[in-house]
């Protein structure tokens, strides 16, 4: 009854492992570990089924799950072994051991039928627990090849990468070789002595336990999951971690600039004395400076290359338990202030000059807007034309925006338009106040000299804005004040030009510029009703208008007339 209790106990406590893998690996699972953990527990559980069974039946039911879960058990056990080594498994090989567990698992599953495995099973009580008794089968001999294949490529590995790799722990994997070949030996001898007690569940939960700790140990050899746990949240700084015994743990490429001594230094080992200038700088030789007393506290570090401030910090395992030291690098305090004052500079002149050239450009604006009034303060027919017509441009822009069709109306495009619009009759400075501030309508000649505002208008533009370094506001200006009379069917003015020839801007222009003379009163004519400007609007579409924008512009009445309204 007591190895019942024993058998049980393994079960449980493979299961309790598991638990205990899960809880201090859940920032980093290895999914290798995990499985292995799973396996052992079918495993065992298959174990202690076995040895409780009162019937064939049920010994041999348990009998076969223990078996099917060693078979994957032991080829976790490799994988993991592997990834401790730091070494790739070989894919056809990896391949090759699943393909034979499986295989050797189906023949153990159907092995009451097939009696591949084994044969004649029995059972007996001996020594208070369940025990079956058979004759081998022809599998069983794969199925020890098979243990014995995974157990020598286990050792192989750790072996080589005892010799060959460099940024390991060598005492921990020479551990691993002698839990290898202790498990091995429990298995083999008492086999080999014919005792019937199956030891294999006590080799799964020792070396289970084994597992645990290195897998707490691997997480103070992992220098990126240190840094996560210490500093998330800060970059470009050199680290240095050691365990408790101030033996190397890892460092990244910044402390070996710091330090080139650290490269040739072995993982899990103490600095040796000839890295003098490291023993020194790091305190490690001054039995009065001592690294707890000190955590969280900055000192200088000054080496022949670099120097860097350096601050020590603890490493703490998932239960709160210390398990070493991280020493944090950056570089000086002084020299990373001045750096973040240079840009702190820079940043606000820049600011400075954005707004004083956004000021000069609002200037800029207001000069031309009242140039433009003052112009139109002369001529006695079209008071508060210019802002009408700029207003109109705004609300009709607006419009055109909702419009994907036509690809050059952009957000930057209709800015610009709007600031342009008022600049499109500048041209009737040079007209003559006779025929400029006449109340009545022009005859043929003084209509010809009227007309000559527009490439006059043009010109004037074009000097104003010499200077500026917005070209595309410029061309649109000049074209709107040059092009704004023109007609779609090419019998305006000043260049006769046709259709599309026409610049887009000066298109919008020209329906603005034609609506507000017509619902607008003039001294030689009765303003129109909104019904009718829109009509003559309507039938000049590709006479004088663009016949696609006229459209849109036509789209826009519920706000044109709200705005006139309001204005009135």
């Amino acid at each position: 009854m007591a190895l019942k209790i024993v058998y049980l106990t393994l079960f449980f406590i493979s299961f309790i492992e598991l638990i205990i893998f899960y809880e201090n690996t859940l920032d980093k699972i290895n999914k290798n570990y995990l499985i292995l953990y799973l396996t052992s527990i079918v495993a065992n559980f298959g174990y202690a089924m076995s040895i409780f069974a009162s019937s064939l039946e049920g010994a041999m039911c348990g009998n076969l799950v223990s078996y099917i879960g060693s078979i994957f058990t032991v080829l976790f056990m490799l994988t993991v072994t592997v990834d401790m080594c730091q070494k790739q498994f070989y894919t056809p090989f990896r391949l090759f051991l699943l393909t034979y567990a499986i295989a050797i698992s189906i023949v153990i599953a159907t092995t009451q039928n097939s009696n591949l495995f084994f044969k004649h099973p029995y059972i007996v009580q001996e020594n208070g627990i369940t025990v079956i008794k058979y004759k081998l089968g022809i599998v069983m001999f794969f199925y020890i090849a098979y243990l014995a294949i995974i157990n020598l490529s286990a050792m192989i590995a750790v072996i080589h990468s005892i010799k060959t790799k460099k940024h390991v722990s060598k005492k921990t994997l020479k551990f691993l070789l002698c839990a290898l070949i202790l498990g091995t030996l429990i298995y083999i001898i008492p086999l080999s002595l014919g005792y019937t007690i199956n030891l294999m569940p006590f080799i799964y939960v020792f070396m289970e336990t084994f597992f645990i700790y290195i897998s707490s140990r691997m997480h103070s050899y992992d220098l990126a999951l240190n840094l996560v746990s210490v500093y998330k949240k800060r970059g470009g700084y050199g680290y240095i971690a050691f365990d408790n015994k101030k033996h190397l743990l890892g460092c990244d490429e910044f402390a070996i600039q710091i330090f080139p001594d650290l490269d040739s230094i072995p993982i899990d080992s103490t600095i040796p004395a000839k890295c003098t200038d490291l023993m020194q700088k790091l305190h490690l030789n001054d039995s009065s400076w001592n690294w707890d007393e000190h955590c969280e506290k900055d000192f200088r570090i000054i080496t022949a290359e670099k120097a860097a401030i350096g601050t020590i910090h603890h490493i703490t395992s998932n239960f709160n338990r210390r398990i070493g030291y991280l020493l944090e690098l950056r570089d000086d305090t002084e020299q990373q202030n001045y750096i973040n004052g240079i840009n702190s500079f820079n940043k606000e002149l820049s600011h400075l000059i954005e707004e004083k050239t956004q000021q000069v450009t609002d200037m800029q604006d207001s000069i031309i807007k009242g140039m433009a009034i003052m112009i139109e303060g002369r001529d006695n027919s079209t008071g508060g034309h210019i802002l009408r017509t700029s207003d109109c441009v705004k609300i009709f822009a607006g419009e055109l925006l909702k419009h994907k069709e036509i690809p050059q109306i952009t957000l930057s495009f209709c800015k610009l338009l709007i600031k342009a619009a008022p600049m499109h009759d500048l041209g009737k400075i040079t007209i003559d106040d006779s025929i400029l501030r006449k109340p009545g309508k022009y005859t043929a000649e003084e209509y010809e000299i009227m007309k000559s505002h527009a490439a006059e208008g043009a010109k004037i533009v074009r000097k104003i804005l010499n200077e500026t370094t917005d070209q595309s506001f410029k061309c649109i200006a000049i074209n709107i004040a040059h092009y704004h009379h023109e007609k779609w069917n090419g019998e305006g003015y000043p260049e006769h030009l046709q259709g599309m020839a026409i610049p887009l801007e000066a298109r919008i222009m020209a329906l603005a510029d034609v609506f507000d003379a017509l619902v607008s009163k003039r001294c030689y004519k009765e303003a129109k009703s909104f019904d009718e400007a829109f009509e003559i609007i309507k039938k000049n579409l590709g006479k004088h208008f663009d016949p696609v924008i006229g459209k849109i512009f036509i789209d826009c009445r519920p706000q044109l007339e709200e705005y006139y309204k309001a204005i009135q």
